[in-house]
């Protein structure tokens, strides 16, 4: 479907989608407001924050819009990876070129994982290592605070009582004192490790070590890693360590630069539940990811057709550990809230006919937005989970 008819589609979505009808009373500007739509949706690179309406539907349209470029971001990268990790594994791309969007996206991981399956199954003797180094998505505080103070239009809150916070343990940054937690190197550094150690591991290995020994391990441990690592060090329970990279969970002093790699939650003040709600949706669906580099270790005695499966998973597993993981729980909770906050704007509607049909274009969009990610997450998870669990 071209993008032109994606928003004619969106824009022709019915009052339902919302739960609402129209009042009595609706003036004649409101009926030609409708008549018009809402093309600010559309062309406004703000989506809609010009617009002179009630705040809780521009609050919501800004979050349906960055969820919605977000949808099809996911859609374009998971069928991106699906597709080349089937050509690896000589699958025929008739199965998906003739489709589109989702169904395209699920043609395409289908058969990823019937080709994967099979290069595998014929070199079971040979034993594959995945070593995961860096990796995450962050969502920015500072703008779920700006967005906190927009819903607050009775100014009650303070700047502090606005402040955005994140979830246990997905707080992340620079710590200069000591870490506990996670630690992850930057891609091509080390870090300070005693824990489990995502790719290479320097050090004594309580476990199997995919080179070296247990003593003086250099490979993939399956254990707990003492030494260093090339990737993110979980640190074991009342573990701390001085991280030279970044710290994930506790810092002993103020974190610097901090972001958010889980969820937003709510700020100590009291502001509209729909609109801050909203923010939250918003921020998380405009959260900055970095995919992991993936390098896989084959074992002797590998086929052509897995050394080429084996360089297709290194180019293409990180998509869809991004989309699968890093992203993939955050966006679903972004778009179930944009779909129940779309339930709950009756009241935010009556204001005029423009505030009516771009909140009922913005719902729309969102529900279908909602789709599309759950699709892009269950099929990350699917391939990559099926590929991580037999390389590791």
């Amino acid at each position: 479907m071209s993008q032109k008819n994606k928003w004619i589609r969106f824009a022709a979505a019915p009052a339902f989608v919302l739960g609402i009808g129209l009042t009595a009373g609706i003036g004649c500007s409101d009926v030609a407001d409708i008549v018009d739509g809402c093309d600010e949706f559309r062309a406004d690179a703000s989506w809609g924050a010009n617009l002179d309406i009630d705040y809780r539907v521009k609050s919501f349209m800004g979050a349906s819009g960055a969820f919605v470029t977000l949808a099809d971001q996911m859609i374009a990268d998971v069928t991106t990876a699906c597709e080349g990790i089937a050509v690896a594994a000589k699958r025929d791309p008739a199965a998906w070129n003739t489709l589109e969007g989702a169904a395209r996206l699920e043609a395409a991981c289908k058969e990823a994982e019937t080709g994967f399956d099979a290069v595998i199954q014929a070199n079971a003797e040979v034993k594959l290592v995945a070593l995961v180094e860096g990796g995450h998505c962050e969502a920015s505080l500072d703008a779920a605070a700006e967005c906190n103070a927009r819903c607050d239009v009775d100014a009650k809150c303070t700047p502090a009582q606005l402040e955005a916070k994140c979830e246990p343990g997905k707080l992340a940054g620079s710590c200069s004192a000591s870490c506990s937690g996670s630690c992850t190197a930057d891609v091509g550094a080390t870090v300070e490790c005693n824990g489990r150690c995502s790719a290479t591991c320097d050090g004594k290995c309580d476990g199997a070590c995919s080179s070296g020994d247990s003593n003086n391990c250099n490979g993939r441990c399956e254990g707990t890693c003492e030494g260093t690592c090339s990737g993110s060090c979980e640190l074991e329970a009342n573990a701390t360590v001085q991280c030279n990279g970044t710290c994930r969970g506790e810092c002993s002093v103020e974190f610097q630069e901090p972001r958010c790699e889980g969820k937003i939650t709510p700020p100590e003040c009291e502001v509209d539940a729909d609109c801050q709600a909203s923010c939250r949706a918003q921020v998380q669906a405009n959260a900055s990811c970095t995919p992991p580099k993936v390098t896989i270790e084959l074992s002797a005695g590998a086929t052509a057709d897995l050394e080429a499966l084996a360089s297709a998973l290194e180019e293409h597993l990180p998509r869809l550990i991004v989309n699968g993981v890093e992203r993939g729980q955050a966006a679903l909770d972004a778009g179930e809230t944009l779909v129940k906050v779309g339930q709950n704007l009756e009241g935010a509607l009556t204001s005029s006919g423009k505030a009516f049909v771009c909140a009922t274009t913005a719902a729309s969009a969102a529900l279908n937005a909602s789709v599309e990610v759950k699709v892009s997450v269950e099929a990350s998870a699917s391939v990559g989970g099926k590929a991580a669990g037999s390389v590791n």
